[in-house]
């Protein structure tokens, strides 16, 4: 048995439309469901404390899981959501399996950018959690400058500054990872090469490793992610819930 924590609409005892499909797979498989309103930091129903608490939903900052948290007690610790959730959580770890990056502060990240942009004409910048879309993609100093004022990033704000890696034009693959067992959607295996990654990550109990692979074939990971707030992409939501978080239902709180 399984609570799963999935968000409401703002303000409102009612499930949020994007999150409905979800919460419909979620009750077939017998979990119960509680609903968490993040701008109110409210938590309807309190998920019984006999069964693991999963949540499954937007983005939290820090300070919003802690709110969370301090609600009811979840699966998944603030530790291991940050370690999984922000690159300055796993980038170290897993470096010679993901392009070279560095971590710094807005105010002193131009010189990161200048130095990839002369090695290949572009590089890549994005936050710690989240990309900034297409204008993530960086090849002059002026669409760094752009960047950092069209999205008003503060001067202390963290931003990742990431080689520029020419992949194969073929969907990134996600797989999660639960206690150390990875899964792929379909069954897809996880690639050989990169398996040390995931012994690397193994303090982590619940995760997503997205792989794709450069011009040459080789398989690389382009990020890590908490597997409550990753979207299903490839996956089916019944083929995530049988495969990736079955699993979570057998452990306890303990």
């Amino acid at each position: 048995m399984l609570n799963i924590i999935l968000p409401s609409l703002p303000y409102q005892r009612v499930i949020d439309p994007m999150w409905q499909e979800e919460m419909d797979v979620a009750q077939g498989c017998g979990y119960s469901v509680c609903l968490f309103d993040a701008e109110q930091e409210k938590l309807y129903q309190l998920p019984n404390p006999q069964y693991p608490t999963l949540y499954r939903g937007w983005m939290l900052s820090a300070d919003g899981y802690q709110q969370l948290a301090n609600r009811t007690p979840l699966l998944v610790s603030m530790e291991m959501y940050l370690a999984s959730h922000r690159a300055d959580g796993w980038y170290e770890s897993i470096a010679r399996f993901t392009p070279r990056s560095s971590i710094v502060a807005a105010s002193v990240a131009e010189a990161s950018v200048v130095s990839l942009l002369r090695q290949n004409e572009k590089c890549f910048v994005k936050g710690l959690s989240k990309s900034f879309g297409a204008e993530s993609v960086i090849s002059s100093r002026s669409e760094f400058d752009a960047l950092l004022q069209k999205h008003e990033v503060k001067p202390q704000e963290l931003l990742f500054v990431r080689e520029f890696v020419e992949l194969l034009n073929q969907p990134e693959q996600r797989f999660f990872v639960v206690r150390n067992e990875v899964f792929g959607a379909a069954d897809s295996p996880f690639p050989k090469p990169l398996v040390p990654a995931l012994e690397a990550l193994g303090n982590r109990w619940f995760y997503t490793v997205d792989v794709a692979y450069t011009q040459m074939g080789q398989p690389v990971i382009i990020e890590v992610g908490d597997g409550q707030v990753s979207d299903s992409k490839e996956w089916t939501l019944a083929e995530l819930y049988s495969k990736a978080i079955a699993p979570l239902a057998e452990l306890t709180t303990a």
